[in-house]
């Protein structure tokens, strides 16, 4: 894996170029508040997450059948699982975007909380750990029977196919949610609790570190770019919460 350092905006964009010459094919980006963290989803970041699984996945059905006026389909496994994610919910996926702006707002935006902390953004090659892991160099829509197969064992007990066992999938969202479509959504269903940075070959998997001392710098040039708050998160409550920082109220 190679890792760089940047400082700019500029530097940024210098690397990715070099990467998109490289690359023919459309690379995913995932920001991290904490460089440190390693690339693995939610519900596997710890033992106890893991053993209550289905009955995370199961109980969020329950309630959320009883307050959605159009809830997913029973066994729409996938829209079910993006939607917990939506709502900070730990899950079996990870979240990226075909953005490397989005995907640095999303390492920057927490500055004031995290200020002695580097930030960083995952670069990957989605096709080509596809290739690796089976399935072609092809990207899945997250609706996928592949995909569902893989999110399956999330609901229910003793359901394992041993093809699919161990493997990691990139998937394209279908969902049809605006915060999805202005974040450029995309994910990785990880079955498996191999980590991206153990498995990935240098040509498969990057990462930029953001220095802590930049973040600042970085989000505020994003907001000229139009890349703000209330544009990935397009609800009253963040164009609220925008403009009060906007006119310092």
């Amino acid at each position: 894996m190679i890792t760089i350092d940047i400082s700019t905006i500029d530097e940024l964009l210098q690397f990715l170029k070099a990467l998109a010459a490289r690359h023919k094919q459309g690379l995913w980006y995932r920001g991290e508040e904490n460089s440190a963290l390693t690339l693995v989803p939610s519900i596997q970041r710890s033992e106890k997450r893991l053993a209550i699984e289905r009955f995370i996945t199961n109980d969020f059905y329950i309630r959320a059948k009883q307050i959605f006026k159009n809830p997913p389909e029973k066994h729409n496994y996938s829209e079910w699982v993006a939607l917990m994610q939506h709502h900070g919910l730990p899950t079996r996926m990870l979240d990226w975007s075909k953005s490397p702006l989005i995907a640095v707002f999303f390492a920057t935006e927490t500055y004031q909380q995290y200020p002695d902390t580097d930030a960083c953004v995952w670069v990957l090659a989605p096709n080509l750990l596809n290739q690796m892991e089976g399935f072609g160099d092809c990207i899945y829509p997250i609706d996928a029977d592949t995909a569902q197969e893989m999110l399956l064992p999330a609901f229910k007990h003793l359901h394992h196919n041993p093809v699919l066992e161990n493997k990691i999938l990139a998937c394209y969202s279908t969902d049809s949610h605006l915060r999805m479509y202005s974040q450029q959504a995309c994910f990785t269903v990880h079955n498996s609790l191999r980590r991206l940075e153990d498995i990935c070959s240098e040509e498969m998997l990057y990462k930029i570190i953001i220095p802590h001392d930049r973040k600042q710098y970085f989000l505020e040039s994003l907001r000229v770019f139009g890349i703000t708050e209330s544009f990935l998160y397009p609800d009253l409550d963040h164009i609220s919460s925008e403009l009060t920082k906007v006119y310092d109220i």
